[in-house]
């Protein structure tokens, strides 16, 4: 049975840090250190943290892993290294205490969409199936060869929320049945690789000149962070969700709102067709349905 330090951070991690956990297989986990809270709300604590605490597992917050977080790393004696969305990179002297066995799950088909955004960039590009791969981990980001993959749907209705949620769900699954496994195979990534950037809060202004399908992407993708945003009168509103759009061509400005529909909501001329926008908040406000 192996014994497993469990490097995460974010919510979408917990229920994977569950499973493996009811299974024995978890021997420490490491997450990153409390991150100052809003509006001096003081420190507060990674998802990771409170569900390794509920679980009474031993616990690693470390803002470095020099020498002396890898001494006291290998004094758990975990003998294999699982990490989900962890945030920082692993150097090869840390690495090397895992002897190979070294693993990342990263939420989508690799080698597509690379880096620390494939949620968001799947659904920026309208792609209509993403999924979990579990890798071994390499110095090069995601580079590492392929152990499994496990694909899904992404409708026309998901953002990058029921995503996350999607992949929250599945990775249980496919963690479970690898690390189960004395001995994995890995194969080499095929196809060409794409990467995904970190997004930055700036992303989130919207240009009406774009296409409505962009438009359309940008909202699901960008949902709850940072949120599309534009200008109105003298304050920021934000396009928290799109229910439709169309590519009919209009006489009017891109931006101009052109009528509401009960059941779609407010419908707004783009560069290329119309955008139907189904919740809005203003700028300090709370999000409003408008449909």
């Amino acid at each position: 049975m192996r014994r497993i330090l469990f490097a995460a951070t974010g919510e979408i991690a917990v229920p994977t840090l569950r499973a493996l956990a009811q299974l024995g297989l978890i021997g420490a986990v490491l997450t990153s250190p409390d991150a100052p809270g809003k509006r001096g709300k003081g420190l507060i604590p990674s998802p990771i943290k409170s569900e390794a605490l509920a679980l009474n597992l031993p616990l690693f917050q470390m803002e470095h892993l020099k020498k002396e977080a890898r001494f006291e790393i290998a004094a758990m004696n975990c003998d294999t290294l699982v990490s989900f969305c962890y945030g920082k990179i692993f150097g090869p002297l840390f690495l090397g205490l895992f002897k190979g066995q070294a693993y990342n799950i990263h939420p989508s088909l690799l080698p597509k969409y690379r880096g620390c955004a494939p949620i968001e960039a799947a659904l920026l590009n309208g792609d209509k199936q993403s999924g979990i791969s579990i890798q071994k981990l390499a110095l090069g980001i995601d580079e590492g060869e392929l152990i499994k993959v496990a694909p899904f749907e992404i409708e026309d209705t998901d953002n990058a929320v029921t995503l996350c949620e999607k992949v929250a769900t599945l990775a249980p699954l496919l963690a479970c049945s690898v690390f189960t496994e004395d001995s994995l195979v890995s194969v080499s990534q095929k196809g060409e690789a794409s990467y995904s950037a970190l997004i930055q809060k700036e992303d989130g202004f919207v240009d009406f000149s774009n296409s409505a399908k962009t438009i359309s992407n940008q909202i699901r993708a960008y949902y709850p962070w940072p949120k599309v945003v534009c200008k109105y009168k003298d304050t920021q509103l934000f396009l928290c969700a799109v229910s439709s759009y169309d590519e009919e061509e209009t006489s009017s400005l891109p931006g101009t709102v052109l009528s509401f529909d009960k059941q779609k909501g407010f419908k707004i001329a783009t560069g290329k067709g119309s955008v139907y926008v189904s919740r809005l908040q203003l700028a300090t406000k709370k999000e409003l349905d408008a449909t």
